[in-house]
């Protein structure tokens, strides 16, 4: 899918998506430190672009970044997700996060005018939470992609 009403290269960081559900509040907990213990430099940050630095200077930026040991994963953001936005001005701990990524570089993609670099997405959050959220958050997603 493309989003309505982007037109300049920019990144996409959900064009893959998959969720990690985790049973308890303790191990989200250990694994959203684990990230954030061995990225520093990606969470909580404005991750820039292509459309804020050009193009050059982002793949080199990205070639330079660390990479998850013995992988090709390259992290650039850990962020609570937009769901959450309640709990977080409750001054709870959020239940669901987005991890997003590039394998070995980010994708360029063009269709018709509309030019963006694309990344993944891994939804890491409690077992009910994403239930829940899938039951109310389908006729978003049909709305972001299809109208």
């Amino acid at each position: 899918y493309i989003r309505r009403g982007q037109t300049a290269v920019d990144i996409v960081g959900d064009m893959t998506r998959a969720t990690l559900l985790i049973k308890n509040k303790s191990d989200l907990s250990a694994v959203v430190s684990k990230l954030e213990e061995r990225f520093p430099e990606m969470n909580g940050k404005v991750f820039e672009g292509p459309d804020k630095i050009g193009v050059n200077a982002f793949l080199h930026k990205v070639f330079n970044m660390k990479k998850i040991p013995d992988t090709n994963i390259i992290p650039y953001r850990l962020k609570a997700n937009s769901s959450q936005k309640k709990r977080i001005d409750n001054k709870e701990p959020a239940l669901l996060f987005n991890f997003n990524f590039f394998d070995v570089v980010p994708e360029y993609h063009r269709v018709g005018s509309t030019e963006m670099c694309v990344a993944f997405e891994l939804q890491i959050g409690l077992e009910v939470e994403v239930s829940g959220l899938r039951q109310v958050h389908a006729s978003h997603e049909e709305g972001r992609i299809l109208n």
